[in-house]
This record gives structure tokens, sequence and C-alpha cells, in this order.
């Protein structure tokens, strides 16, 4: 094709020079140039015969007018554009854009004088487009049917949504395997960090069979080259177990004080790990009776398809006592609370994979005193050993500052002798 080209032109300008044709003028430039907000663009003006005599570039609005951007007769370059710094003129007489700003979004048109005042004109849609900065989020949701399922097979609402972008990008969904799957989107024009950008969302419904991965996917002819970086990931699991014993808040509904008074109501909640299924939270006094809870609920957790329980007890205090909270079906996963008139302390323990206990932390207050109490006596008897030591040498040794030197301090008896050994005499 370009060999074609580059032969007619040949054969238009021999016919040219022979028969001293004049030829009109014929301009062209792209349909479309797409320029980054903020960034630099040119729009390329291509014409034949290459002699000219003036250059006009000037923008249409919706009204059909024109605006004057910038032009070039012989050596001159003027034009408003010219003068604001935002618009430029290369050797080859493309428009140079710089700072792309949605103003600066329009019909640009392109027109060639030549030198026998003939002149032709071609017109480039030019758009400022704006590229997603950050891959897209997944989020989820989970109805009250899904949560009362309590199983795998419960149905998961998957949202996939794009950063802003213009034009809008578009969203894919697959799973491990790579097959598309089906999902419902929609774009929100003008978001809310950029005027003329848009927020796509696609949302999926899946249900959750085994433990796989899905993935979401933006695409547009902007990303190109950065279509990796514009991919997120959800990993599903078929069962979750929690990581963690549940804990335990504490709240004072009647007669609060500093400590816990007989007749003290508190209110108790108890909160488990994320799970898949739903675990069920079982409280038990210090004889191993439940206790029966005056509320309990299921939410959905932080990682997708997993869910987070609590269950709430009232208690009033009698005397010192010990509660459990305890994940059912998970064998040590238990939170112990000790309420005394001190305070109250909790202790979480969970087992190991091999059965052995982990204790996670937590002291209750009369186990911090007692230990306080410890160091406190272990201190006071290090200090009456150092006073002693000191004491003792002190006893011994008498110091001159005169001399400098020491000497052995005498005792009574070697008084009572006189002091017949001469190494005694001072």
């Amino acid at each position: 094709m370009a060999s074609a080209n580059a032969l007619l032109s040949s054969f238009l300008i021999f016919i040219t020079a022979i028969f001293k044709v004049a030829l009109p003028v014929t301009v062209t430039t792209p349909g479309q140039v797409n320029i980054p907000l903020g960034g630099t663009g040119e729009i390329p003006c291509n014409f034949y015969p290459s002699s000219y005599a003036a250059i006009y570039w000037t923008r249409r609005d919706d009204a059909d007018g024109k605006e004057h951007v910038i032009s070039r007769v012989g050596e001159d370059v003027t034009g408003s554009g010219f003068d604001s710094g935002n618009f430029n003129l290369t050797e080859d007489n493309a428009l140079q854009i710089r700072y792309m700003q949605l103003k600066d979004e329009g019909r640009y048109e392109c027109q060639v004088l030549d030198t026998e005042f003939e002149d032709d004109a071609s017109e480039t849609q030019v758009i400022a487009i704006v590229t997603p900065e950050t891959a897209p989020r997944i989020t989820w949701s989970c109805g009250d049917q899904c949560i009362s399922q309590h199983g795998p097979s419960s149905i998961l609402n998957l949202t996939c949504t794009s950063d802003e972008a213009k034009p809008p990008v578009k969203l894919k969904w697959t799973n491990d395997q790579g097959t598309p799957i089906e999902a419902v989107s929609s774009s929100t024009p003008n978001g809310t960090m950029l005027v003329g950008s848009s927020v796509t969302t696609s949302t999926i419904q899946y249900v959750v069979k085994r433990n796989n991965t899905l993935t979401c996917q933006a695409e547009s002819e902007m990303i190109g080259k950065r279509s990796s970086e514009q991919r997120s990931t959800v990993k599903l699991y078929e069962s979750v177990t929690p990581d963690e014993a549940p804990s335990v808040t504490t709240t004072c509904v009647n007669n609060c004080r500093t400590g816990i008074d007989v007749g003290t109501l508190l209110n108790l909640t108890c909160t488990s790990g994320e799970a898949r299924p739903p675990i069920k939270l079982k409280w038990k006094n210090s004889h191993g009776s439940p206790i029966v809870t005056i509320s309990s609920d299921v939410q959905v957790g932080i990682t997708v398809g997993t869910f987070v329980t609590t269950a709430v007890i009232q208690y009033t205090f009698k005397s010192n006592t010990t509660l459990t909270c305890q994940a059912a079906g998970l064998t040590g996963q238990m939170t112990i609370v000790q309420l005394n008139e001190m305070g109250i302390g909790t202790s979480a323990h969970r087992e190991n994979l091999n059965g052995s206990e982990i204790d996670e932390g937590g002291f209750d207050l009369v186990t911090i005193l007692l230990v306080a109490v410890a160091v406190a006596v272990g201190v006071v008897i290090i200090l009456g050993i150092a006073v002693a030591v000191l004491y003792k040498k002190n006893k011994e040794y008498s110091f001159f500052p005169r001399s400098g030197k020491s000497y052995h301090r005498a005792e009574p008896e070697d008084y009572i002798r006189g002091y017949s050994d001469e190494s005694h005499k001072l």
C-alpha cells in the first residue's frame, strides 16, 4: 500500500512538472486523537503538494463557530493558543496540545492554503482520556437468606468497582479456569474526583462449591500494556476456621462503680473470628452449665465469604466466679472470663494442630497483683543484700584522704595490747 502511494505521488509530480498542472491541495488528519488528561499529544496534518503559503488550526464549538488557535504564515507563528503556552506547532505542522484539560476537547480543523491560494481542510476529534490509577476493588455482600443457610452453598454477591476513567472501562469476571462469568455491569458518569470521568461496577452472584479464585479485569483501549495492573483477585474457601479464640468485651448496665459489687449487672459480648460456615458460640458458668444468651447475631466478615458471630449474655455479680465462651465444634477455642471484686480478667485459649493448648494472653487482675508483689519482694531482698555487703566492707577498712592509702582497722584488743605490733601503729 505504501509503495502504491509512493508511485502515485511520483506520477503526480511527473505530470505536474511536464504539463505544468497545478494540483489542488489535499489535507488529511486522523479522525480521532486521545490525549491523557494533564498530558501532551499531537494532531498530525498531512497535505499534498507540500508547498504552502499558510496553515491555520481552528477549533469548532457546538454552535459550529470557529476559534483561531494557532497559525503559521511563512516563519511567523501566532494565535491565542500559542500565546497561552498550551498549544504549539511542530516542524511538520502538527498541532501540539500541552497540559491537556477537559476544556481543550473538541473538533480541531487543519486548513492549508497553498501558493496558488487554493485551500483544503480536515477535522479531528480530540478527546481527553483518564486511565484508572488503581486496580478494581472487590467487595461482597450476603442477604439474610445467605446467612441463614450457614453453609457453603449460600449465594454470595460479589461487586467489582473500577477506578475513575474516561472513557469508561469494561469489567470482566473469570473463574480460576479462565471461563467468563456472567455479570451485570453499569457505569456511573461524572466521577467524584474528575469531571467527565465514570466509575464502572460489575456484580455477579456466585455459589461457593469448592476452594477457588475469581478475577475481575478492567479492560480498555487506553489501558494497553498496563492491563496486568488492572486486575484484582479474590480467593473463596469452602470452609474457614477462625485463627484465634473468641474475644469478650464487657459493659456495665447497672450498679456500676470502679470495681464490681454484689448486684452489679454486666453485659458480656462474645465475638468469634471469621469463619465459614458461621460458628455457634456457647456461654457456660463455672459449673459448666449453659447460660442463656439475650441476643445473638451473624454478620459478614471482611474476608470474602466469611462470617462473624456474636453472643451476648447478662450476668449479675454475686461472688467471685469464672465464665467461659466456647466456639462450638472447635475443641480448645474458648475465652475464660474471671469476675471478682477487684475487676475483670480474660484469658483466651485455643489448641494447636497437635492438640497442645496455646495461651493467647490476658491475665486477671489478681495474677497481675501477685506478680507485682513478688517483684517488689525480690527488689527489697536484693537491696538488703547490697547494704549488708557495703556495711561489711566499711567495717573492715578505713580510708585516710590525706595519704590516699587504706589501712586495716584496729580491733579493740589491739588497743589493750598497746599496739605491740608495729604494723598497727599509726
